[in-house]
C-alpha cells in the first residue's frame, strides 16, 4: 500500500483513489496547455529571465502544484494496485482511431504500444527517476524560474531534459486513462 508521506501534495481522496487528480488536472486544462505552461517555466530554467505573468508567481506556483500532484497521482496508480484496471486488453484498433477523430487532443509523442498501454509510459517515468527525485528537481525548476538567473551548476542539460521529456510523456499517458477511465 501506499505511503501517505510520500505523496506530500495529494489529499487523502486522491491517495485513495488517483484518478481524482488526473481529472483535476486534465479538468484545469488540455494537455496542450500544461505543455506550454511547461515549456515556458522550462524556458525560464535555462534562460537569465524571471518568470513573469499577468497572474503573477502564484501561477507558476500553481502549475508546479498541480504537476506535483499529477506526478504523486501516477505513482499512486503503480503502487495501489489499479494496473489490472488500466489493462489494456480491451483496446482494439478501431477504438484508438475512433479516439483520434473525437478527442479535442490526441497525443502523437506515444508510440502504438505506449497508446495501448499507457501505464507502460508510467513504469518508464519512474524507472531512472524516482517520485523523491522528480520533486526536487521541479522544486529547483520553481526556485530557479522565480530568481533572474538560469540554471548555473545545480541542473544538468541532461537532467533538465530528461525531466521535461519525460512530463511531456507523462501527460499524454495520463490524459489517455483520463479519457479511458475517468470521464
Amino acid at each position: 500500500m501506499a505511503t501517505p508521506a510520500l505523496y506530500t501534495n495529494a489529499s487523502s481522496s486522491e491517495v485513495n483513489s488517483p484518478f481524482v487528480a488526473i481529472a483535476d488536472f486534465f479538468n484545469s486544462g488540455l494537455p496542450a496547455e500544461h505543455r506550454k505552461d511547461l515549456n515556458k517555466w522550462r524556458y525560464h530554467v535555462i534562460n537569465d529571465a524571471q518568470f513573469n505573468s499577468r497572474h503573477g508567481a502564484v501561477y507558476l506556483l500553481s502549475v508546479y502544484e498541480e504537476t506535483i500532484q499529477l506526478i504523486e497521482a501516477a505513482h499512486l496508480l503503480l503502487a495501489s494496485g489499479n494496473s489490472m484496471f488500466l489493462s489494456n486488453e480491451n483496446i482494439t484498433e478501431s477504438q484508438i482511431e475512433q479516439e483520434r477523430k473525437d478527442w479535442e487532443f490526441f497525443p502523437h509523442n506515444l508510440s502504438e504500444k505506449e497508446i495501448l498501454n499507457p501505464l507502460a509510459v508510467i513504469k518508464r517515468f519512474f524507472k531512472q527517476i524516482t517520485l523523491e527525485q522528480y520533486k526536487e528537481y521541479l522544486h529547483e525548476w520553481l526556485r530557479i524560474a522565480l530568481s533572474d538567473k538560469a540554471v548555473l551548476e545545480t541542473l544538468t542539460a541532461r537532467e533538465i531534459i530528461e525531466v521535461y521529456d519525460n512530463l511531456r510523456k507523462l501527460y499524454s499517458a495520463t490524459w489517455l486513462i483520463y479519457q479511458r477511465k475517468c470521464r
